[in-house]
């Protein structure tokens, strides 16, 4: 199954120039013996089909569809869903058809045979796509304004570094503003702005609460806090100033962007 992921992957680093994000899933043996393990397994390739691969799966699709495809789809979803929503009547009953009367390492065994099955079908359709040169031009026109392309854009950008996960929170925050977006928006504009707030906003504290600032600029409560706090970071991130040193910086900058 790694094979087959890295293969897509190296697909689609071919096709648009742009990595396939992923962390590699495990593929545990012996297989996960327990209802918590099997949970557990089937959360990570959630995160991973449902998530991380979400918009090349979708193009993927839009393509050529199969049938093993929409099936570990559709099995990832209810499974997962079963444990995270207690509403979800249909979720929960396809969870017990899953696992009746199978142990546990039976039931993984099966997921994970229909993911090798899902998997094997999105790299032959990476491989038609590579073979054509206008579906080729189709999946980098797509992959241009994806969250993942942008935001690395960004970052490269403002020469910033993060650990996979930090990424992959600032991404979730970056792609549920998109979803947010007016039609007829410019899409990469505005995901661009968005990536860079997120990424600019990180790991920016104060020297010292917030409220010192706003106070002693005389604007706690008031319609410019807001605007006068960002003022504080920016500061902040441009200086190593602490204390009496800090508050006339950011007094004396204050002044000169809002007069």
């Amino acid at each position: 199954m790694t094979d087959t992921l890295a293969a897509l992957a190296r697909n689609k680093l071919i096709c648009t120039g742009v990595e396939l994000n992923y962390e590699t899933p495990s593929d545990p043996n012996p297989r996960p013996g327990t209802e918590a393990a099997f949970d557990a397994l089937v959360t990570q390739y959630y995160k991973l089909f449902r998530e991380s691969i979400r918009a090349d799966v979708n193009f993927l699709r839009s393509v050529k569809d199969s049938q093993c495809i929409a099936d570990f789809d559709k099995a990832v979803y209810n499974l997962r869903t079963a444990k995270q929503h207690d509403d979800n009547s249909t979720a929960k009953n396809f969870y017990a058809m899953w696992t009746r009367d199978r142990p546990w390492e039976a039931a993984a065994e099966a997921f994970l045979g229909a993911w090798a099955k899902a998997l094997s079908d999105l790299e032959h359709v990476s491989l038609l796509i590579r073979r054509d040169a206008k579906l080729t031009k189709s999946w980098r026109d797509n992959a241009s304004v994806e969250p993942d392309t942008i935001f690395e854009t960004v970052r490269w950008d403002l020469n910033a570094s993060f650990s996979y996960g930090n990424r992959q929170r600032m991404l979730r925050n970056v792609n549920a503003r998109r979803q947010r977006l007016a039609p007829g928006d410019d899409v990469r504009a505005a995901v661009e702005h968005i990536c860079a707030q997120e990424i600019s906003a990180q790991d920016l504290t104060l020297p010292m609460p917030f409220y010192e600032v706003l106070d002693r600029l005389g604007l706690l409560g008031k319609r410019n806090a807001r605007a006068a706090l960002l003022v504080a970071y920016s500061v902040r991130a441009a200086t190593n100033l602490t204390g009496e040193a800090f508050l006339k910086r950011v007094e004396e900058t204050w002044r000169i962007g809002s007069s």
